[in-house]
């Protein structure tokens, strides 16, 4: 491991201990993150845009979910339908053989 490896693995640490939005909340305002010096700066900046990408598969995995939950909820919704019409068939069969 070189020492950049190792820098940036004690940089991760500390922003994973941290948070994201306390660190997005400590860039913004120009806090101590800015004064880490450039490499930093430039790591920190990767470290957000690696959370942007996690945020975004996970919303992407949320909307998928939901939308093979709302196909399922559509397949029970027909196959009642189904039943509906099955039932109303068979009371006017019964109906015409009294």
């Amino acid at each position: 491991m070189t020492n950049d490896d190792a820098q940036e693995s004690q940089w991760r640490r500390e922003l994973e201990a941290d948070g994201e939005r306390a660190v997005r909340d400590n860039i913004n305002s120009r806090g101590s993150l800015v004064t880490g010096g450039e490499p930093k700066q430039r790591f920190i900046r990767k470290w957000l845009r690696e959370k942007d990408v996690e945020r975004d598969e996970k919303e992407l995995e949320h909307v998928t979910r939901e939308k093979q939950g709302f196909d399922y909820a559509r397949w029970t919704f027909y196959v009642a339908v189904g039943a509906v019409i099955a039932a109303m068939i068979g009371i006017v069969v019964t109906a015409l053989h009294v």
